[in-house]
């Protein structure tokens, strides 16, 4: 079980790196309260300020029969959580969710060796955020200040869940839901891969990969970004 082992820091570098370089039993969450070297996807810098809510935990590769979708199913299991709390979040593929077009959680897969490290961080409590980042937060959606290790504890409680289904069904089982609340699904987008490509967002397929209709047919993607064409959300 994810939890049954945590270990909540004021501030670390990252809380992917302490599970990485160090050794923990598999289900070990490791919280912050601050990240120096927050990262999200291609190595791009967190904003890991106090007020946001920044774990990771450790998974066993061998627990499950398939990895490429595990982004999309835990981006899931956080939105899940997220849409208890009264918001209508979205997901945008391959790893976030947003709301209002803006950034409120972003994911991090990241295999080492015979294990999985799987960081989030969740924009919670923080009041504003640098204007080049198009982010917001739940306070600054509600203004209503969330209980940190409250939400922590329901977020894992709901991707517990949604983990074993996953591993008992696969991600067919959830491929429907995700594809309702996929954003710019049916839209014109740039995916942003080892080059640009504009095509229609088309579906997702069994594996979680993105299926774009471009004049040269039907392309398939594993890993990239994906933006709506002519705009600035990434």
């Amino acid at each position: 079980m994810i939890g049954d082992f945590m270990l909540w820091l004021e501030e670390t570098g990252s809380t992917q790196s302490v599970l990485k370089e160090f050794s923990f039993p598999y289900g070990t969450v490791v919280v912050a309260n601050r990240q120096r070297e927050g990262r999200g996807r291609f190595g791009r810098k967190w904003h890991s300020e106090e007020g946001g809510l920044y774990f990771s935990f450790l998974l066993r590769v061998e627990d499950f029969k398939e990895l490429l979708p595990l982004p999309l199913v835990v981006s899931y299991g956080v939105l899940l959580q997220i849409e208890r709390k009264g918001f209508k979040p979205m997901l945008k593929w391959v790893n976030d969710v947003y709301i209002s077009g803006k950034k409120v959680c972003g994911v991090l897969v990241e295999r080492s060796k015979e294990k999985v490290v799987v960081g989030v961080g969740i924009n919670l409590n923080q009041k504003e955020f640098p204007s080049d980042l198009m982010a917001t937060s739940l306070y600054m959606l509600k203004n209503e200040v969330s209980e940190k290790k409250e939400f922590l504890l329901e977020t894992l409680e709901i991707l517990n869940r949604v983990l074993e289904e996953f591993k008992t069904f696969g991600f067919e089982k959830f491929r429907p839901a995700i594809r309702q609340r996929l954003m710019f699904l049916g839209e014109e987008v740039v995916v942003y891969s080892q080059e640009p490509v504009v095509g229609i967002f088309e579906d997702i397929d069994q594996e979680g990969s993105l299926l774009l209709r471009t004049a040269q047919g039907l392309l398939k993607f594993n890993a990239g970004e994906v933006s709506l064409r002519g705009s600035n959300i990434f």
